[in-house]
């Protein structure tokens, strides 16, 4: 052996605990190196997890009353499906119009279906287009909005226009019934 290993050798039997505390000193020091990234890994995925028990808490919480949530939208869509037309009835949905002429008291000019609204073929419910124009008293056709609006069925009127003279007004709309495919 040269001198500078028998003076360490010399040294080390001398202060063995120093020596091994040193040593475990480097290899924990390399260690804490090497794994510093796990830190911030395991930290996004304590994050991850802790969102889904929130997210998991939430939603047990909320679900308490689903049930009764859910036979009241059952019965919302089965009030909505009741008050609409179907789609493929065209004679069916005139008889409508018609009725409202009858109990209205107004006269028809013109009463036509327009173009189909080209739907989503998913969509369980489609406008129904149609184009009415007709004549009759001031008081006639507020009755008739009327009717329309609160009717059996529901309406959006997409234009409207008035026209008229003292005794005889004249309206020409372009509305939209909700149907059912």
């Amino acid at each position: 052996m040269s001198i500078d290993t028998q003076a360490i050798v010399t040294r080390v039997k001398k202060y063995p605990i120093l020596v091994i505390c040193a040593g475990l000193s480097i290899l924990f020091s390399a260690l804490l190196y090497f794994r510093s990234d796990l830190a911030a890994q395991q930290q996004v995925e304590l994050d991850k997890v802790t969102e889904a028990g929130k997210r998991y808490r939430s939603n047990v919480g909320n679900s308490v009353q689903l049930q009764e949530q859910l036979d009241f939208l059952i019965q919302a869509n089965q009030a909505v499906r009741a008050r609409a037309l179907n789609a493929e009835g065209l004679a069916e949905n005139l008889q409508y119009f018609y009725r409202l002429e009858s109990e209205v008291g107004v006269k028809y000019r013109d009463l036509r279906p327009g173009n189909p609204v080209a739907a989503a073929k998913q969509a369980a419910y489609v406008p129904i287009n149609y184009t009415v124009n007709i004549d009759g008293s001031f008081a006639q056709i507020i009755t008739f909005l009327k009717h329309l609006e609160q009717g059996a069925y529901f309406c959006r009127i997409t234009s409207a226009s008035a026209s008229g003279g003292d005794t005889t007004v004249s309206l020409n709309l372009n509305l939209d019934l909700l149907g059912v495919k």
